[in-house]
Parts: structure tokens; sequence; C-alpha cells
């Protein structure tokens, strides 16, 4: 059995406790934040990120931290946080 790719594909579901997802954002403006994501927290679980190309930037909590490709970023549970891709190239 060969497994699909994970692009476009998420493992996991709202009943489970765990999922990984793969995304790619377009690129934006530097001069305009434009949210991927909504200022938000999650309860009980935490959320992180592994960059795989270009750079994205994240407000955690009163951080905010740029997280270039290979940097990964850990939104611990009832901590508020976004993200967004400040650049024109895209990122995933």
């Amino acid at each position: 059995m060969i497994a699909p790719m994970l692009a476009g594909n998420v493992l996991g579901g709202d009943a489970g406790n765990f999922i990984i997802a793969e995304w790619r954002d377009a690129g934006g403006s530097p001069t305009e934040k434009r949210l991927i994501a909504p200022r938000h927290l999650h309860r009980s679980d935490d959320e992180a990120w592994y960059v795989l190309e270009g750079t994205l930037m994240f407000e955690i909590g009163d951080d905010e931290i740029e997280a270039r490709a290979g940097s990964a970023v850990l939104a611990p549970a009832g901590v508020k946080h976004t993200y967004w891709n400040y650049s024109p190239t895209p990122a995933r």
C-alpha cells in the first residue's frame, strides 16, 4: 500500500486528538498583515507548525516570531495565536 501525498489532505479528524495537515499560501504583502487564521486559542490542545518552504510570521501570546523554512513553532493550549505570510513568495 502506498500512502497518498499529504498536500491537500488532512490526517485525523474532529473526533481525534491529533491532526496533521499540509497547506500552501501563495504569498502576501510585506505591509499588510493578512492573517491565515484569525487570532484564537485552543483550550485543551497545542497547535504546532513546521515550515517547509518560505517564511511565516506568528503571534503566540505577546510574542511575534518569524519562522523560516526548517523552523517549528508551538502554540501551547490556552495561548492566543495567529499566523500570516508577510512575503510575496509562497510558503508551505
